[in-house]
């Protein structure tokens, strides 16, 4: 922090009790002193040691004192926020109750909690977490201690200002593989506490080294569906908890309308009362934060000038994100006017609007593009004329929406039952998907070049389950392929050379590929 921002005296606070420590700071009940004596308790949050050297990190974790964002009835204000000594601090609203830690740990004891009061509390973190998002888009690394549960029902989420950390068992599947993180990783960390107040237990327990492992070899599909979850709220869950952030609901919001759909449809009515009356169940005779600490001593910390002062009730609204400009100036007008646009048939629309609506309803939908790419490619390398690259190409969207139909989460080749329906009057596509769809992995590759294409093509695509995949995957993959007697050595050789991976494959002759 800038030596600058240094001066008189802001607040003073006199610590009470500590109430939770997450991964990179500490949070006390404390009460404001001043010369009119007490004042309103407030949460006092201190960075531990190790983070308040870190000037970048302290930076972030003041943010949210400028950029709190429009406002939202769940996410704690920031009061104050400043110096003191050397740890940085931050001064928040009080919410009287527990962090949602405290009602894990109840849970884990054998305490019931009704699946409503689960499905709302998590929807109500999602709603502050997407606000949060709207606000500052940067991964804000949620943990339990980050969300608060009132007395009166409310639920509330601590603003990090991005400065967060991880640990197991609240890691992701891309940090564990030291991939980079963005919001959907929150997506996650929300299915971990649903799951975690459902099964009474942590998905990923044991030793920090045990969870790391079983967080980055983490695949959903292996998981036994919890007793007393209903299959629908169980499909929701584990689209949260993909292990590919590409198969996970597209932001928090998403998450919460989903869970609302759910509550809704089983007819299951909850508000801020339910979770009232939760509290009190769960914590018997807790005395009011309010009542703590009037006459009683405790550690007084002094805070220094803040980076913003802020009246409680107030709100600043967050900074537009900087523009992105090319690099290179834009062409002149008279030549940019010359271009006239190409063409699109009426096909090539419906193409583009299919694409866009695959992309749209997400899971193993959002594989189209790549499905489609490759399929294009592996006809033409086939020798495939223009019919038969539209022919294919249908097919491949076909198959997608067909697949997305039989499982929603990711792409699976469907049967041939679902894709019927959809191919009723096209007899030349219906051939096409018949022939994938009944090829048995000791038959030979199947005849016609749109069939052996989309054939290669999706055997691959099932197997990535990224829409991106990169070098290594995607050269470990083809490898695997290359064992299938199904698949076409001219299309995994058009495949190869999409993907890049050349170099790192086998090589098939000229010859050999020609022969099929």
């Amino acid at each position: 922090m800038a030596a600058g921002r240094r001066g008189a005296l802001v607040g003073s606070y006199r610590i009470i009790r500590r109430l939770t420590v997450n991964p990179v700071a500490e949070a006390f009940l404390a009460r404001s002193t001043g010369p009119a004596g007490p004042e309103s308790p407030v949460v006092l949050e201190r960075l531990l040691p190790g983070f308040a050297r870190d000037a970048s990190f302290v930076e972030l974790f003041l943010e949210s004192a400028r950029a709190t964002g429009p406002g939202h009835p769940n996410v704690v204000r920031v009061l104050d926020a400043g110096l003191s000594g050397e740890r940085p601090c931050r001064v928040l609203e009080l919410v009287d109750g527990e962090p949602l830690g405290a009602l894990l740990a109840v849970r884990a004891r054998g305490m019931v909690i009704g699946l409503r009061e689960m499905c709302f509390i998590v929807m109500q973190v999602a709603e502050g977490l997407d606000s949060l998002h709207q606000a500052r888009a940067r991964h804000r690394g949620l943990h339990p201690s980050h969300v608060w549960i009132s007395q009166g029902g409310a639920v509330k989420l601590v603003d990090t200002g991005g400065a967060s950390r991880s640990n197991p068992p609240y890691l992701t599947p891309e940090q564990a593989r030291g991939r980079p993180a963005d919001g959907r990783g929150d997506v996650f960390r929300l299915g971990l506490i649903l799951y975690e107040l459902i099964a009474g237990r942590p998905l990923f327990a044991g030793p920090p080294p045990q969870a790391l492992r079983h967080i980055g070899t983490f695949d959903e599909r292996v998981l036994e569906p919890l007793p007393g979850c209903p299959p629908s709220l169980w499909t929701v869950l584990l689209q949260a908890l993909s292990a590919e952030p590409e198969a996970r609901f597209g932001s928090a919001r998403v998450f919460a309308d989903t869970l609302r759909v759910f509550l809704e449809e089983r007819q299951l009515c909850v508000d801020h009362l339910d979770i009232a009356s939760l509290f009190t169940r769960l914590f018997p005779g807790r005395r009011s934060s309010h009542e703590e600490g009037v006459d009683g001593q405790g550690e007084r910390l002094e805070v220094l000038p803040p980076v913003v002062r802020m009246a409680p009730g107030s709100h600043v609204r967050a900074e537009p994100p900087p523009m992105l400009y090319p690099v290179g100036p834009p062409p002149p007008p008279d030549a940019a006017l010359e271009e006239a646009p190409e063409p699109v048939t009426l096909q090539q629309l419906q193409a583009r609007l299919l694409d866009e609506a695959l992309k749209l309803v997400g899971g193993g939908a959002e594989m189209a593009p790549l499905l489609v790419r490759l399929t294009r490619r592996c006809v033409t390398s086939l020798g495939g004329g223009c019919g038969e690259e539209a022919l294919a190409v249908m097919a491949a969207r076909t198959l997608v929406l067909a697949a997305r139909l039989e499982e929603p989460r990711r792409f699976v080749m469907p049967s041939l039952e679902r894709v019927r329906p959809l191919v009723e009057g096209f007899p030349e596509l219906g051939e096409v998907l018949s022939a994938v769809l009944l090829t048995g992995y000791d038959s030979p590759p199947p005849a016609g070049r749109a069939a052996r294409a989309l054939l290669c093509a999706s055997a691959f695509v099932a197997q990535v389950r990224n829409a991106r995949p990169g070098v290594v995957e995607s050269a470990r993959v083809l490898g695997q392929l290359r064992q299938d007697p199904r698949l076409s050595p001219g299309a995994l050789e058009a495949l190869s050379a999409e993907l890049g991976v050349s170099a790192m494959l086998p090589c098939v002759t000229t010859h050999q590929a020609l022969l099929w």
